[in-house]
């Protein structure tokens, strides 16, 4: 461990055991001792935003890193087409040339060179306990101090995905997938699906039956995005929604355990079903997510990839991602990916699933 490294290990758990007693001062003060550690990467840290710019509000953070316009961010917050502001203060048009579903990874591209670019942490993940920081933008400016810090809770391991659902209870007759009603407050209800409808298509697969209706549901993620071809009233109507967990849904509302999740903020649409992901507890927003978090070296340990729960915040292990890039940026992986990822895996439909999507 390096003398700066030692020397905000200290300061921190001085701030931890005076937070209590004047916590808005402590954040200030925290943030503040950690700007040299997050000096470098701030200036390979962009912001994302929609492209048309009718909301001023970013989508997410990014990170370069290449200096020839490579752009990582959290694919499923970047949707649509999209811009960056960079560091420097230009703001350049970009597009998705790669997303890796599994990881919920796109690669954008923007026409710039010699930019500065993120430099990894080599070696093992840090360890449970060891501080990170988030570095970011205020008020679409970049932000000398961490927008965030925290430290690691648990060490990489596999997030599973809870099965999607859309919110609507099917009819039972298995040669199509009719809608007999749709749920209050659920995805599809905001979307516009309303009871006898009959869904066709989801994205470009052609639905055969209610069997197949769920099945392809299951393929896919919480906060995952789909295409509705429906059949109403003898005339086609497309429709987009954004699928919730399966779980939540068929409660009729949020439980007590995800009410107190939702009580430190909004929480990531798609939080669950990343191969491997380090947990830490920085408080986050979505849009804070799809950017670098970096050890006390100022190292990027991974890429903040959702923001799961009250106390939880993931990323994408540095090791993951650079084993990823090479695929990213050669053009293999669809930046178009429609039911590439399977959640629930071979698991038999339950008689819930079969009633609910």
């Amino acid at each position: 461990m390096t003398l700066r490294a030692a020397t905000l290990l200290g300061f921190a758990w001085v701030y931890a055991a005076t937070l209590a007693a004047a916590p808005a001062q402590a954040q200030s003060t925290i943030l503040a001792a950690f700007r040299d550690v997050v000096k470098e990467t701030s200036k390979c840290t962009v912001e994302v935003y929609a492209k048309d710019r009718k909301s001023k509000d970013r989508l997410s953070l990014g990170a370069i890193v290449a200096a020839d316009g490579y752009v990582l961010t959290k694919a499923s917050e970047a949707r649509g087409e999209v811009a960056c502001l960079l560091s420097d203060g230009r703001r350049l048009d970009a597009r998705v040339v790669g997303v890796d579903k599994n990881t919920d990874l796109a690669l954008l591209k923007i026409e710039a060179k010699d930019l500065p670019t993120i430099q990894w942490r080599e070696g093992d993940a840090p360890a449970v306990g060891s501080w990170l920081a988030t570095p970011g933008f205020a008020d679409s400016r970049p932000s000398t101090y961490p927008i965030a810090t925290g430290v690691v809770s648990v060490g990489p391991r596999k997030i599973a995905s809870p099965p999607a659902a859309m919110g609507v209870n099917l009819d039972a007759r298995e040669d199509m997938a009719l809608v007999e009603s749709v749920r209050e407050n659920t995805p599809a209800e905001q979307a516009g699906v309303v009871a006898g409808d009959i869904i066709r298509k989801v994205n470009d697969k052609e639905i055969k039956g209610r069997i197949d209706l769920v099945t392809t549901i299951r393929k896919l993620q919480p906060g995952d995005k789909v295409r509705l071809l429906i059949e109403r009233d003898g005339q086609e109507v497309t429709i987009d929604v954004v699928l919730a967990s399966l779980a939540v849904i068929a409660q009729e509302g949020l439980d007590r355990a995800d009410f107190q999740n939702h009580l430190g903020g909004e929480l990531s649409e798609r939080r669950a079903g990343f191969p491997s992901a380090l947990q830490h507890d920085t408080v986050l927003r979505p849009s804070d997510c799809g950017g670098p978090v970096v050890d006390l070296e100022g190292k990027v340990v991974g890429i903040n990839i959702a923001r799961a729960g009250r106390v939880e915040s993931y990323a994408i292990p540095a090791g993951v991602i650079k084993t990823l890039l090479p695929d990213l940026m050669s053009g293999k992986l669809d930046p178009n990916p429609q039911t590439d990822t399977v959640a629930g895996g071979t698991q038999p439909v339950t008689e819930e699933e079969k009633k609910v999507q």
